[in-house]
């Protein structure tokens, strides 16, 4: 069987996603720097309402996954053939980032006179665990989530009604595993690092398996439309996105209130509505990935098609270039200060956008170090 349609809008949905994963990490000291002042809502705002970032992407993974598959029949050639193009487009370049980024640490930490046997051993953990550098621990997932997609797989081909269960039961097997973790952790039998444990996104991924699934049946829900509204769809939308905002602000808030008042309260509340809004951001993010693509002839549209189609390489550059940007002396008030903190978000953007195309471009490896190069849709879109 073929491969389906391609869908344009998901590089924009990508996009966006991207943008939250830079906001992110431009304002990762900012917490710490403006405390006690009044600076310091508007960047935890900015901080916490985009952490929904790396579970959009893992959402995304599953719906394309399951997608492109769902299908197909599943055999050795098939499966062959999905981890040979991991290995190439996903591995690689992790490992090659890696190595860049432990050179990265190694020179900044005047660390060179380490034993080479000492050296090998770090080199081996931070491959192993995705902590070359702050933000490689998603690869970590991503392979997580690769190994167990056949056995998923499997099970939604031989029961295909299975798949509207699926969010349910990847909210079951996260939520079970985030209270025995509690459990565990508080009693002293472990101390995990959970984030980097794929079962902690479980709902997002099977989400996405579940909406690839049903995708032909649940799009008119998923794409706003006139038809939508006039059918009494759009009531609906307005309460999912006041629900998305909601959680979102309260999410910050918990926060907000924990910083600057010491409020302790159950890390369950900070995981809950982390977890609900993400979870509602996934959807969000794709109406409005459909929104903002239109005809896609705009300029916009183009600019995000093309960032979104870059963004795994903008995802592996971009804490490079911060750390050069941030190298930069900056002087003055409130006012410089939150355009340093907007310019580095901005050099962490464009400067990796204009490499990562370039690249592709004008290098034939070019996937060694940003994996599959960006395609252009061969047929009609998919709405």
């Amino acid at each position: 069987m073929g491969n389906k349609e391609r869908i344009p809008q998901l590089d924009i949905f990508r996009a966006i996603a991207i943008f939250a994963v830079l906001a992110i990490h431009a304002t990762s000291r900012t917490l710490a720097e403006t405390l006690d002042t009044s600076m310091f809502h508007p960047f935890l705002f900015i901080n916490k309402f985009s952490q929904f970032a790396v579970p959009s992407f893992v959402f995304l993974s599953g719906f394309v996954l399951f997608y492109n598959y769902i299908d197909r029949p599943l055999s050795g050639k098939t499966l062959g053939k999905f981890y040979s193009r991991r290995l190439i487009y996903i591995i690689v370049p992790y490992v090659v980032f890696s190595f860049l980024y432990f050179i990265l640490k190694m020179t900044a930490g005047h660390t060179w006179d380490m034993p080479l046997g000492d050296m090998a051993a770090k080199m081996w953990k931070y491959l192993w665990t995705g902590t070359a550098y702050t933000h490689l621990y998603y690869i970590i997932i991503i392979i997580q989530f690769y190994l167990l997609f056949p056995l998923m797989l499997w099970c939604l081909q031989k029961v295909r009604r299975l798949a509207a269960w699926a969010p349910v039961i990847g909210l079951a097997l996260q939520w079970g595993f985030v209270l025995l973790n509690k459990y565990m952790t508080n009693h002293g039998y472990w101390q995990l690092s959970k984030g980097s444990l794929a079962i902690t996104y479980f709902s997002y991924f099977l989400l996405g398996a579940a909406i690839a699934v049903y995708y032909g049946s649940l799009k008119k829900w998923l794409i706003p439309s006139r038809e939508g509204w006039r059918s009494g769809k759009g009531g609906v939308w307005i309460l999912l996105w006041l629900l998305w905002a909601a959680a979102g602000i309260i999410h910050v808030e918990l926060w907000f209130n924990n910083y600057t008042k010491k409020t302790v309260i159950n890390s369950l509340w900070y995981e809950g509505f982390s977890n609900l809004h993400a979870l509602l951001s996934c959807v969000v993010l794709l109406q409005l990935s459909f929104l903002l693509y239109g005809a896609g002839r705009s300029l916009l549209t183009r600019m995000l098609i093309s960032i979104g189609a870059c963004s795994f390489g903008i995802y592996l550059l971009h804490p490079a270039l911060l750390f050069i940007y941030r190298k930069l002396p900056f002087h003055g008030g409130s006012l410089a200060y939150t355009a340093a903190i907007a310019g580095g978000w901005l050099v962490a953007l464009l400067g990796s956008w204009l490499v990562v195309a370039l690249v592709f471009r004008y290098v034939k490896p070019a996937w060694v170090l940003f994996g599959s190069a960006p395609q252009k849709p061969k047929t009609k879109a998919m709405v």
